[in-house]
């Protein structure tokens, strides 16, 4: 099942879909679209039974209320993300101990955008996730991958099955966990993409750019990636943001207003925060 949504805000276009593909019972991705904010999100979660999606939850959760109560300054902003990011890691680690969980963590990636520099971005990231830029003709990974491979220098075809997309680092691990995070530019028509594994592993990333240059409509281009990635077998969850940018005007141009919260529940429909902490 697929949920797709477009918003427009100020000096870009944005659209989210998430979807939980054709071999998974439950989709353990999370997306969040502060436009009103320009704060975007996605975490995939893992564990067994209900515990990657809490995890991918507790991080958006985070994420959405410590922007909707920051000021605009971009260095609070910044900090704001990054306590977030570390209090949901350490709330995560706390429910695992509390309920025996052997394993249970999320992936985040997020693109903050700057209100008084919009041809500025930070970008912060853990895991596996990753955000992608489209400038041109020309599809740039901006994040590294938190994985296994990456730390040990080699490539994932040669390493045992068994550490075949092992994560080396990701939101709720037990020890040494770290945010990274980068400043970037933002140019008139570039385009960002926000995803999980579940959208790289089974599209090619010619395809992903070819998709972009084409399409017109962010609805249209997220909607055929899920069409593919389902007709190739769907065998992960997908969640994906694309976020477009038009011309960048000066000075401070994102309102203030929080989006509306949404409170996100977990199976049992207590508060998430709440049961985590």
């Amino acid at each position: 099942m697929s949920e797709i949504k477009w918003t427009y805000q100020n000096w870009w276009i944005s659209a989210s879909a998430s979807d939980t593909g054709k071999q998974r019972e439950n989709n353990e991705d999370a997306v969040l679209c502060l436009d009103r904010s320009g704060c975007f999100v996605v975490s995939d979660g893992m564990g067994g039974g209900s515990a990657g999606e809490i995890a991918s939850s507790t991080v958006v959760t985070y994420i959405r209320n410590a922007i909707a109560e920051c000021p605009m300054t971009m260095e609070q902003r910044r900090e704001a993300v990054s306590n977030a990011v570390y209090r949901a890691h350490e709330a995560i680690v706390d429910y695992a101990d509390r309920h025996e969980y052997e394993s249970m963590g999320a992936t985040v990636v997020v693109l903050l955008l700057d209100p008084f520099a919009p041809d500025r971005a930070e970008l912060f990231f853990a895991g596996d996730s990753r955000i992608y830029r489209m400038r041109g003709k020309n599809l740039e990974c901006l994040t590294s991958d938190h994985t296994i491979a990456n730390v040990s220098g080699i490539p994932e075809k040669k390493l045992p099955s068994y550490m075949a997309g092992l994560l080396s680092n990701v939101v709720g691990i037990k020890k040494g966990f770290f945010l990274a995070s980068q400043s970037v530019d933002i140019q008139k028509d570039d385009v960002f993409l926000l995803c999980s594994d579940g959208l790289y592993r089974q599209i090619p990333d010619a395809k992903l750019l070819h998709a972009v240059l084409k399409g017109k409509n962010l609805k249209d281009v997220l909607s055929g990636w899920i069409d593919d990635a389902n007709h190739a077998e769907g065998i992960d969850n997908l969640s994906a943001i694309l976020v477009r940018f038009g011309n960048l005007p000066s000075g401070n141009q994102i309102k203030s207003v929080p989006d509306e919260y949404h409170e996100t529940l977990d199976d049992s429909g207590e508060n998430l925060q709440e049961t985590v902490l």
